[in-house]
């Protein structure tokens, strides 16, 4: 059969980078999903640390405006918590059910369950298009759980270009389980003559390639990420365990504090390992500066 041969090495190629891509896809998931248990942990301990801080008496002016502070960048995160399992509980992810199932092709990684969708949403900082995904089917929960993944927030000025673009990759073409065998079935490459199949499957596997790019290095930016929360975390938790019965042994009374000239400066380093941990705690991947 004329061009059978290009037909065959088109198809090949395809195949190729679809299992580059869903490898990819998935250690995306896998990773967030990572991210997200350690963050939880370091936010116990963020938690911890306010509360001790809260607990001083007697504070100056500057020290309650950073209490504050820690306050309100730590609720910050809590509120988006509650807003990402708000949404949710109004899909059917929060049912057991899976985001795009209905799309010819099956159902792959990108189908997210309750923990992978509230990792990715944590992992890139987006929530929220006030669109009942449980209403939808087919293509149009697949929109709509894009958009809730990343069109939403991309307008509102959350997840940076980058966020987008790896927002974009995760449910990509190829994405939400087609494979490449049902690019060929649900009418991509079928009906057309072995050269244009061929050429056709090219250009699929040349954008799926770019996809896989887009995602390898959302997955190194995403494992930085997960080690600097580790690495802070760790020393929040040393530094909160070392100085909380020093602070005690005052009563927590600043007036008591603030005359040993070592503590007090240990309790500034404590605020400061805080506040850059709740840092941590809200930088979405791809964030723009």
């Amino acid at each position: 059969m004329l061009n059978g041969d290009f037909k065959k090495y088109g198809i090949n190629l395809l195949k190729e980078s679809v299992e580059e891509y869903n490898k990819a896809q998935q250690h995306v998931v896998e990773y967030s999903e990572k991210l997200f248990e350690n963050r939880t942990k370091m936010s116990e301990t963020i938690l911890d640390s306010w509360e001790l801080l809260n607990k001083i008496k007697n504070k100056p002016e500057d020290l309650k405006v950073e209490v504050k502070k820690i306050q309100i960048n730590f609720e910050r995160y809590e509120n988006f918590i509650a807003e990402i399992e708000r949404e949710l509980k109004s899909s059917n992810i929060a049912q057991g059910g899976a985001l795009g199932a209905g799309i010819a092709g099956g159902v792959g990684v990108a189908a997210f369950g309750p923990s992978a969708a509230m990792a990715i949403a944590t992992t890139f900082g987006t929530a929220s298009t006030g669109t009942a995904i449980s209403t939808l089917s087919g293509a149009a929960a697949t929109n709509a759980a894009l958009a809730w993944l990343g069109g939403g927030t991309l307008a509102a000025g959350g997840a940076g270009t980058a966020g987008g673009s790896a927002l974009l990759a995760l449910a990509g073409p190829i994405g939400w389980g087609i494979g490449a065998t049902a690019l060929v079935t649900t009418g991509l490459l079928k009906r057309s003559s072995n050269k244009k199949i061929a050429t056709k499957a090219i250009h699929q596997a040349e954008e799926n390639e770019v996809q896989t790019k887009i995602l390898k290095g959302t997955v190194e930016e995403i494992s930085l990420l997960n080690t600097a929360t580790i690495k802070n975390n760790k020393e929040l938790n040393n530094y909160l365990k070392n100085i909380t019965p020093m602070l005690e042994s005052l009563n927590l009374d600043y007036q008591q504090i603030r005359l040993n000239t070592k503590l007090k400066t240990d309790l500034g380093v404590l605020i400061n390992n805080t506040l850059a941990s709740i840092e941590l705690l809200n930088k979405p991947i791809g964030k723009e500066s």
